[in-house]
C-alpha cells in the first residue's frame, strides 16, 4: 500500500509563496528616476503628481482627469470619473473632468493619432 501525499490549498499557497519569493529582483534605471524627477516638478505655484497624461494630482488633493473620448451616451465621462475616485478613495467633489488637449501624449495607442 503507497502512501500518496494530499496537498490542501493552504500547503499550496504556503510552498509556491516560499518558492516564488526568492524570484523578486529590484532595479533603479536612472532614466526612469528623472522622468519622475519631472513629473514632480512644480507647476502654476502647487505641486500636481502626474503618474501618466491623463491623471494629474494636486497637493490639496484635488484631481484633474483629462479625457480623450467624447461623450456619446455611454457614460464615459461619470463611470470613468467614477472608477478612478474609487481606486484613488478620493472626495468625488475634488474630481473634475476636461477633454484632453491636443498632443502627442493623448494619441491613440494602435492608430498613432488623435481621434
Amino acid at each position: 500500500m503507497s502512501h500518496q501525499p494530499q496537498v490542501n490549498r493552504r500547503h499550496f499557497v504556503k510552498t509556491t509563496a516560499g518558492l516564488s519569493s526568492g524570484l523578486l529582483l529590484s532595479f533603479m534605471v536612472p532614466a526612469y528616476g528623472r522622468r519622475l524627477q519631472k513629473l514632480l516638478q512644480p507647476t502654476n505655484d502647487a505641486i500636481t503628481f502626474a503618474p501618466n497624461a491623463f491623471l494629474r494630482i494636486g497637493n490639496d488633493n484635488s484631481i484633474r482627469i483629462l479625457l480623450s473620448h467624447v461623450e456619446m451616451g455611454q457614460g464615459i465621462w461619470t463611470t470613468l470619473t467614477m472608477l478612478i475616485a474609487e481606486e484613488l478613495d478620493a472626495d468625488w467633489k475634488q474630481i473634475k473632468v476636461e477633454h484632453c488637449p491636443v498632443d502627442k501624449a493623448y494619441n491613440h495607442t494602435a492608430w498613432g493619432m488623435q481621434i
